[in-house]
């Protein structure tokens, strides 16, 4: 009695089965049978568009199984000729999971780079810890500001929102800062010069010092006085 190597007409499992001679099986269980005979596979009894030889069994499960890098899926189906979909949903009735590269903890001195510069973009960051010798990627580094709960101002603010609280416009601000009066720096961001250029970073404790040493240039008419208790309020 032979062994028949097959792939399921409705779900496309493989399987090898003992069978007498002439009689290879077409279904993998009672409840696909049933699906194909009765033409409910696929919208009316059709085989499978794509057929999985053992061949391609066999890497599509050393892909799901064993390979964590990046991009084998991709080359797996550029090899095989068959659309990710169809891969993705064969492995899945596998119960074949890629596996993914966990990526390696955080070191303290990385953290420390990260909470000192929190403010700052996530492409400035990626280049602090680089400059450092540590490699890290953008989306790693947001995920971990996040997990971490790092506030993305740490006691500042741009210069469109300190405007707001000024009641003055965002360009007063920035004239301020060119003549040297108010401390800011850049964040750092990608915003091209159309977008209005890169952003201004102001810290609490400079727009303090700037209310006592310019005390002329505010107008405690707009001022936001809430704003103005907590910000005085504050020790640091």
């Amino acid at each position: 009695m032979p062994v028949y190597e097959f792939n399921c007409e409705v779900c496309g499992a493989f399987g090898s089965v003992w069978r007498g001679k002439d009689n290879p099986p077409r279904f993998c269980s009672k409840i696909c049978k049933n699906k194909g005979l009765t033409g409910e596979n696929n919208g009316g009894g059709r085989h499978l568009k794509y057929t999985i030889t053992p061949e391609m069994h066999a890497d599509i499960e050393r892909v799901y199984q064993e390979i964590t890098g990046r991009g084998e899926i991709k080359a797996l189906t550029q090899k095989l000729g068959i659309p990710r979909q169809a891969i993705t949903k064969y492995a899945g009735k596998q119960g074949w999971i890629k596996k993914h590269r966990k990526g390696t903890d955080w070191t303290e001195q990385e953290l420390k780079i990260l909470e000192k510069n929190a403010h700052l973009s996530l492409e400035t960051i990626r280049g602090k810890l680089k400059r450092e010798g540590f490699e890290r990627s953008v989306t790693g580094i947001a995920a971990k500001r996040r997990r971490e709960r790092l506030p993305a101002n740490l006691g500042g603010q741009s210069a469109c929102s300190l405007a707001y609280c000024f009641g003055v416009d965002t360009k007063t601000i920035t004239r301020w800062i060119k003549a040297g009066k108010l401390k800011a720096r850049k964040r750092g961001t990608n915003r091209t010069a159309s977008q209005g250029g890169d952003i201004w970073y102001i810290k609490d404790l400079h727009v303090k010092r700037f209310i006592v040493e310019y005390l002329p240039e505010v107008d405690f008419r707009k001022i936001d006085k809430f704003w103005l208790v907590n910000l005085l309020w504050k020790r640091k």
